[in-house]
């Protein structure tokens, strides 16, 4: 299962938050999120009902779709029953494997400290700080949540806070400065 299928996953704010990144304008962006929810929603997906949604024009909707295509965001499966709208060309651009989304390494050294498999609620939560600090920073609070006996999510995530609200880096850590 590739890691935009994981249901820990929330692919709309991996959308938003890789924007700049993935270089879509507004109405691409739209377009996106609105195929997205009714993808995860099981609604069914053709040009009237996205040109309804968008509020786009039903000419607009089909040349937004066309840019999709050309950028190899969007992909188009006709078969006898239905029509698919196939966004995982945006998941699996070169973006999104460099952007470190999602690092097994960090949820195995977990996996391990903790004793246990992680809940989903728990990868997600790695995966947001995966996202937002240094790998080495998170396993400095693992390692510190680890001594004090306190192997909780939540734990680490008051103390990775408080190092942010210090401004505290992985440097800093490691001279002591904590």
């Amino acid at each position: 299962m590739k890691w935009y299928e994981q249901n820990y996953v929330n692919r709309r704010d991996w959308i938003l938050q890789n924007l700049e990144l993935l270089g879509l304008d507004s109405e691409e962006t739209v377009m996106v999120l609105l195929i997205d929810f009714m993808n995860e929603h099981r609604i069914p997906i053709d040009l009237e009902a996205l040109h309804k949604k968008s509020g786009l024009s039903l000419e607009r909707t089909d040349s937004v779709i066309s840019c999709l295509c050309a950028k190899k965001y969007l992909e188009i499966r006709a078969s006898a029953k239905s029509i698919k709208f196939i966004l995982n060309g945006l998941f699996e651009t070169d973006t999104a494997r460099n952007e470190r989304v999602l690092d097994n390494s960090l949820f195995d050294t977990f996996e391990t400290e903790f004793g246990r498999p992680l809940t989903n609620n728990e990868m997600a939560k790695i995966s947001e700080w995966n996202r937002t600090m240094e790998k080495k920073l998170i396993l400095y609070a693992l390692r510190e949540a680890s001594a004090y006996q306190h192997l909780k999510i939540t734990y680490i995530d008051k103390i990775l806070s408080e190092w942010k609200n210090k401004g505290i880096t992985a440097e800093d850590y490691e001279n002591g400065k904590h």
